[in-house]
This record gives C-alpha cells, structure tokens and sequence, in this order.
C-alpha cells in the first residue's frame, strides 16, 4: 500500500467515523463538533477563505467586516449539515421521516400527474443529500446524477450513503438513452444545478454576475416533456427540517431549442438565487461558481 492509498483510505474511515458519532449526538454537541472542524478549516488552514470572503461583498453587497464574520458561518453550517448528510446509512426509515416536513407537496404530486417525468433540481444548500432518500422513503424512486470523487474510498462511502434508503446512483457522464429509461421507469432523476458547468453551460444570470449553467436539466426537459421541480431543505434548529416544493416548471411553456432552454435554466437558477440570498450562510460559497465567464 502506497503512502497516498493510505491517505484516501484513512480519509473515507475518518468519514465513516464521524457519522457513526455524529448518530446520537444530541443538538448543541453536534453544534460543537461542527464549530471544531469550522475552526479547523476557516481560522487555521484557511481553505478557500480568500475565495469565500472575496464573493460575499461582491454579490451580497456586504462590508469586508460582514463578509468575513458570514464566512465563518458559512464553514460552520456546511460542516454541521455535511456531518448530519453523512449519517443517512446508520439510520431508519422512520428516524429520516421525521427529519423533514414538505411544504408544496402539492406540487410534486401536479408534477407526477403529467406521467412525462420528474427532474429535480437543487443546490448545494442545506443537508440537501437527505432529499432523495425521503422522498424514496416516501414510496417516490429517485436516480441521483452524480460527480465522482477523486478518492475512489470516499467515493464508494459516497454510494454507499445515498444508496441507503434506496435511491439510485449514475455519473454524470451517463448518455441520453439512460437519462430517458430512468424517466420512462417512473424514477426521479435529481440533479445539482450550481456548479460551474465552464464553456459548454448556458449562461445565465446569478447573483451580481453571469454563471456558467449545466444545460442538461432543460435539455432534458425538452426532450422528455419532464416537468422540472425545484426543491431544497431548510435546516430549522429544531427539527424537522423544512422542504420547500416550489411548483414545477413545464418545458412546454417555454419556446423549443437552445433559446427556451436558456429561459428554463434562468427560471430555475432563480429560485435558487433567491433561496440562497435569503439564507446566504447554508450555501457552499466553497464552490468556485463564477470561474467560466462568457
């Protein structure tokens, strides 16, 4: 075993590791050991502290001094919902339900009734890996597109957390004919939406700035007649957590080719804007989201 093999895997048992003991802590000590690992990485290693606190007076509008007081709860409220995210294999089905309560249920079911397909659409906000495995607990099958890790250990824990309730897994790098097998099975497809998707993205407009856009999800919806439903999780400091269904966006509103499908990725990176304006903290700033530019 090479000395970087024996780093990947010591990394995916520390992982494991956390989850199992972030299991039963109670609130405030997993408030705690979110707050260390906070620590750890913004104060002291300074992981893209520059980046974070560079974006949050940009497209906020904050002062310096606000900006750099939010990006410390930035780190400490991705680590406290990555912790909670990570602990999905080591619990049941009816611990997961009552996690969560759904706002705009309604809407999911109007976007079932249309028997075309269902893309979900979410960010990296919240514990927003706890979505599909309720949702597949709730009798909905959910495929998620995935990107893999570059540590194949992390990588397979990965799949093993998000298969736990059920839910299905595919890379993103999977071809049309997939895409719409899944669909015409009845599965969910859920799909990241607020990553940089670089020159072959469709350019949308994103806080204070243009953002490169994955044009898959309009894509497909045009194609499928899939209705797009964007959906997040709210963390409440008592639980349950809060997801908010927002009603679905049908491809058949918008005009066909690259120019409706712009009008689509727009109308969905919207909610998500504002959803993430609202509660700027629950983003994953980390993410370097207006690298590619027009």
């Amino acid at each position: 075993m090479g000395i970087l093999d024996f780093f990947s895997r010591a990394e995916a048992i520390l992982l494991d590791t956390l989850a199992k003991a972030f299991v039963n802590l109670s609130p405030s000590r997993r408030h705690r050991a979110a707050k260390i690992l906070a620590i750890l990485a913004h104060d002291i290693l300074g992981i893209r502290r520059g980046h974070v606190r560079a974006m949050l007076p940009r497209h906020l509008k904050l002062s310096f001094v606000s900006a750099c007081e939010l990006s410390g709860k930035v780190y400490q409220a991705f680590f406290e919902n990555s912790l909670e995210m990570a602990t999905l294999p080591y619990i049941g089905k009816d611990r997961l339900l009552g996690r969560i309560r759904a706002e705009g249920f309604e809407n999911l079911l109007g976007a079932v009734a249309k028997n075309r397909g269902v893309i979900l659409i979410s960010c990296h906000y919240g514990p927003w890996e706890l979505i599909p495995p309720w949702l597949c607990e709730k009798g909905f099958p959910v495929t998620i597109v995935v990107r893999r890790q570059k540590n194949v250990y992390v990588d397979s824990w990965m799949e093993f957390m998000r298969n736990s309730h059920g839910c299905f897994t595919t890379d993103s790098g999977f071809g049309m004919r997939k895409i719409l097998k899944t669909l015409h099975q009845g599965n969910f497809l859920a799909l990241m939406s607020d990553q940089d998707s670089g020159k072959e993205g469709i350019f949308v407009r994103f806080f204070e700035g243009f953002a490169s856009a994955p044009p898959g999800p309009a894509i497909i919806a045009q194609k499928t007649g899939a209705a797009i439903l964007p959906v997040v999780i709210h963390v409440k400091e008592k639980q349950p957590h809060l997801l908010e269904i927002r009603p679905p966006i049908f491809p058949s509103e918008f005009l066909p080719g690259i120019e409706g499908a712009r009008a689509i990725t727009q109308a969905y990176t919207s909610i998500l804007e504002e959803w993430i304006r609202n509660r700027p903290e629950q983003w994953f700033w980390l993410h370097r989201r207006w690298k590619t530019q027009p």
